[in-house]
């Protein structure tokens, strides 16, 4: 019966875990998508320059290749196309690299800020349906007074006390916790048993954040 109870608990601790990454791994593609829409932006900047003075130095206006230069030899003329794709290549380059750090930190207009504005609502309605669900589990009775402290409230800790009470090597849940206490001494061991947070803590916390925006 005891263990029937730390079973559901740890079934209920372990789909909040899920939905946790769930936020995480959404949170780190969003940013992820933005950096690669400003990067996007860069390139196709520094191509268009790029592009713009390779069409400019093929004018008569640059002295480059108009009458000027008819009678230039083949080598020659070899010689100033390499220096010309060297040069639009090398600002190019100089220009989405810039680009893209003024951007990043939005000192152009379309900087990160407004990038993200454009990806926000699908991010948003995609977070609210996993605050939603994880909503629903916080509201299960088990969570309403648990009869662990609530730093063990984790699948990593309580796993353990579930293996150490089947395995009989405690007779009740005090002995289990001191033991878990003692094994997380060992810093080798303490991340495979605990964690920095309890994922009951850190939902109601994702989920008071999500009422308060």
């Amino acid at each position: 019966m005891i263990l029937d109870y730390w079973h559901q608990l740890l079934d209920v601790l372990t789909k909040l875990e899920e939905l946790l990454q769930s936020s995480d791994e959404l949170k780190q593609n969003y940013e992820r998508r933005v950096a690669r829409q400003v990067e996007w932006q860069a390139i196709f900047l520094g191509f268009l320059i790029s592009s713009i003075l390779i069409v400019w130095f093929m004018t008569e206006k640059s002295g480059m290749f108009g009458r000027v230069a008819a009678k230039t030899g083949a080598t020659e003329v070899f010689v100033r196309m390499f220096s010309i794709s060297f040069v639009a290549l090398v600002l190019g380059n100089g220009i989405r690299i810039g680009s893209q750090w003024l951007w990043m930190r939005d000192y152009f207009p379309l900087g990160k800020r407004m990038v993200k504005r454009l990806f926000l609502k699908k991010y948003q309605k995609k977070e609210n349906e996993i605050i939603k669900k994880m909503n629903q589990i916080l509201k299960e009775e088990i969570l309403e007074v648990p009869q662990l402290p609530e730093k063990y409230l984790n699948s990593r800790s309580l796993n353990y006390i579930i293996g150490c009470i089947e395995d009989k090597e405690v007779k009740n849940l005090s002995e289990a916790i001191n033991l878990l206490e003692l094994e997380s001494q060992d810093l080798q061991v303490r991340d495979l048993i605990m964690n920095e947070k309890s994922a009951l803590l850190k939902s109601r916390q994702l989920v008071s954040e999500s009422q308060l925006q």
